[in-house]
């Protein structure tokens, strides 16, 4: 299955990357323009389900840089460097005759030109070099190059900012973009496929868990129906109050963040002890929550990681599912939808919980814990109003109807 990339960019840089990204292979690249860097913000928020995020340059990076931290999908941006500026000033050399002393250009950070001078030893007179930052609109930037032109200071500009390079072309200015070089777009590119590669990886490497549980076999059945429901888990009883859970690394941390740990705990009266190992097999994972069990008191849950560090207790996180929302764009896709305010939340956390952005009514009927059938006209009227679409089908595993595979359509993020 190719890795669906979302990014964040210029119209320019946009053609830019095109050209390219046929040199990687199983990717799927879905552009978000913006006409501004400051526009990146608002963009940020229409991302559809994706794998990764890429960010096409530092500016638009800065803008939302705060905002990253919230995504569920690994992020990655282009950073202007020395390469960059290396290569556009051979571009300027070779197809322009032009002194760099006779040029204005605009960078992310001015040293970068100047290392990039003293590796290729030049010695003449400085370009004018302009630094770029979020405190100051591009349109300043823009001044500052045309005012070197109309006091006949310069013969050309080289800029970083798209929109400025566009003005420039517009009021006749000899201009080129900053050029970021090949290898640098097929490096960026292959990095974001690789975290997100590494990110299911992860989410998908061995729990297992270990439950130990008082005499009460009435309270018992209760707590290990809640607990392997809350972490999608398998049991083998070993003894009878002993159990070993089998799960996931991403099954259990949903569960955390979704505090159906920290709600069990809290309706439980009866005590009993939990831990979880990570591993990249089985065996490795069930060693690693037998050393976990030992920091175990009651009420308190420990993991120990394949890394051999020790989490706990938990649970310790902050993260909510509201039951109800105010949020307009939730209560405009209900209304759209008829559905609920509490089904379309839920659907945008199931998709910000998956590592892929397809999914089958199976795969949604278990998440929302309703009948199939149910699913099934949740997704019709997505369908229907545009906020689903049906991508491919897959093979069950065993005889059977294939499943239809779909993708959400609207911004989750």
């Amino acid at each position: 299955m190719s890795t669906k990339i979302a990014v964040l960019c210029s119209e320019a840089f946009k053609k830019r990357i095109l050209s390219i990204a046929h040199n990687i292979d199983d990717i799927q690249l879905e552009f978000y323009l913006y006409n501004q860097p400051a526009d990146a913000p608002t963009l940020l928020k229409q991302i559809k389900p994706c794998d990764a995020l890429l960010l096409g340059g530092t500016l638009p990076y800065l803008h939302v840089q705060s905002l990253l931290k919230t995504l569920p999908i690994p992020w990655n941006y282009m950073k202007q460097d020395e390469t960059a500026i290396s290569t556009t000033l051979l571009s300027l050399i070779t197809n322009h005759t032009i002194s760099l002393d006779r040029v204005s250009i605009d960078v992310m950070n001015p040293i970068f030109v100047d290392n990039v001078l003293t590796d290729i030893e030049y010695s003449g007179p400085k370009p004018y070099v302009y630094p770029i930052s979020i405190a100051e609109a591009p349109n300043l930037i823009l001044q500052k190059h045309i005012k070197l032109w109309q006091e006949k200071n310069i013969d050309f500009v080289i800029t970083s900012i798209h929109t400025v390079f566009d003005e420039l072309q517009d009021l006749n200015i000899p201009a080129m973009r900053m050029l970021d070089a090949t290898s640098s777009i097929i490096q960026y590119l292959e990095e974001t496929k690789s975290q997100s590669l590494l990110t299911k990886s992860e989410s998908v490497k061995a729990a297992v868990g270990l439950l130990e549980l008082s005499d009460n076999n009435e309270a018992n059945t209760y707590i290990l129906n809640h607990i392997t429901a809350a972490t999608h888990s398998t049991f083998k009883q070993i003894t009878t109050n002993y159990f070993e859970l089998y799960t996931t690394a991403g099954h259990l941390q949903n569960a955390f963040e979704k505090e159906n740990m920290h709600k069990l705990i809290q309706q439980v009266e009866h005590p009993f002890k939990l831990a979880f190992g990570y591993g990249h097999s089985i065996f490795e994972a069930a060693q690693n929550a037998k050393y976990a069990l030992k920091f175990a008191k009651p009420f308190e849950i420990y993991i120990l990681d394949e890394h051999k560090n020790l989490l706990g207790p938990f649970p310790n996180t902050e993260a909510k599912i509201s039951l109800k929302t105010n949020d307009p764009y939730i209560l405009q896709l209900a209304k759209q939808t008829n559905l609920s305010p509490l089904n379309i939340s839920k659907i945008i956390n199931f998709s910000r919980e998956r590592q892929s952005s397809q999914f089958t009514s199976h795969n949604l009927s278990e998440y929302l814990q309703v009948s199939r059938r149910t699913t099934e006209r949740i997704i019709k009227k997505l369908v229907d109003q545009g906020y689903a679409k049906i991508v491919g089908e897959e093979m069950p595993h065993q005889q059977g109807r294939p499943r239809t595979i779909y993708e959400l359509n609207f911004a989750t993020y």
